[in-house]
């Protein structure tokens, strides 16, 4: 069943009966408890529905799809994003949004911002109201002719989980994960087990990893870690989308080296699987003489420890997105742009440890 019937199933309900409960639902509609706590946050996102214990209720303050006076929107909006499986949750929540109404056009870019620019080009000529763009740029400047593309564009646009390079005023609205305080958490956490030097693996290119190391280094200052904690980056492990032969010794070699008690890992979630191995094969048990955090909570919770993680809540930015921009299309506006950061949530499981 896709998102969007279900969603309206769940609507259905909360009219029939004020409220929904969790459990109810998963019988109801054959899906996990996952899945429907995903599904009961959506609408909550969206100011429909109402947390309450084991389930959901109906929000007073707020009309029901169907009784707004404001139109459900109809068009097509353009969805350019890398191929990334960090995404596909955040067309998700794309989804949600347009389940009563509208059409999604995804494209998908290889991080090759000229054919971004090509398949945006594809996408005003076919007719799309808006954009939704994760633009393959860095945080810090702008590539030349990035400012002025934009500002021809003739249809409004949403940066998703980027920000429009080089700072300053006027810059395109945006929703992204507020990365930084995400990473201070993790940081805070490990420094109240009372550890004092860490490591950090970074090996990403794109904004996220950007702000995540800008984290990395706040929390540093901020929390009085050692100032000897580092970051492994490309440099040292390699810049494809899967960690090279060796690089877990690399990390663990770094580990050693420096005397780090806790490691933070930002990147391919996946690796962390080998490099428990690898830890568990020189003497370095988990979380007894090494704590890990992920960056991350797709498949942590299977590893052996379950890893402690950072989870960004990607179905709640794409949402978001899609909400800033069917705004914009239904009321173009001359205020300020706005810029939403989501806060992550840190999920603690066994991975760590005060240090030895």
């Amino acid at each position: 069943m896709l998102a969007a019937e279900r969603r309206a199933r769940i609507l259905s309900r909360a009219q029939q009966d004020g409220a929904v409960r969790i459990t109810a639902l998963v019988d109801d509609l054959g899906v996990s408890h996952v899945t429907i706590r995903r599904d009961l946050d959506s609408l909550v996102a969206d100011q429909i529905l109402e947390k309450v214990r084991g389930g959901a209720m109906l929000r007073a303050d707020r009309p029901l799809p169907g009784q707004s006076s404001t139109l459900p929107f109809t068009g097509a909006i353009g969805v350019v994003m890398p191929t990334s499986y960090y995404y596909r949750y955040v067309v998700e929540g794309i989804d949600d949004v347009l389940a009563s109404g509208g059409e999604m056009k995804l494209v998908i870019s290889e991080y090759d911002l000229e054919e971004e620019y090509r398949l945006i080009d594809e996408l005003v000529a076919s007719g799309v109201a808006g954009l939704l763009w994760v633009p393959t740029v860095s945080e810090r400047v702008a590539p030349p002719g990035f400012l002025d593309m934009l500002a021809r564009l003739p249809v409004p646009v949403v940066f998703v989980e980027r920000e429009t390079p080089g700072g300053g005023l006027g810059s395109a609205p945006s929703v992204r994960s507020a990365h930084e305080r995400g990473v201070f958490a993790a940081l805070q956490h490990l420094a109240n087990l009372g550890h004092r030097r860490l490591l950090m693996v970074s090996r990403g290119s794109s904004q996220s990893s950007e702000f995540a190391r800008s984290g990395w280094r706040d929390a540093l200052e901020r929390l009085g870690l050692d100032p000897g904690s580092s970051i492994l980056g490309p440099d040292e492990l390699g810049a494809g989308p899967r960690w090279d032969r060796g690089a877990a010794d690399v990390v663990l070699d770094a580990v050693e080296r420096t005397g780090a008690t806790a490691l933070f890992c930002h990147g391919d979630e996946n690796s962390l699987f080998g490099l428990l191995q690898n830890a568990r094969s020189r003497g370095l048990a988990v979380p007894e003489k090494l704590s890990i955090v992920a960056y991350d909570d797709d498949v942590s919770a299977h590893a052996d420890p379950p890893i402690s993680a950072v989870a960004p809540d990607r179905r709640r930015v794409g949402a978001l997105a899609t909400r800033m921009l069917l705004d914009l299309i239904r009321e173009p506006s001359a205020e300020p742009p706005l810029h939403l950061h989501v806060e992550p949530r840190l999920v603690l499981r066994a991975s760590t440890a005060p240090p030895a």
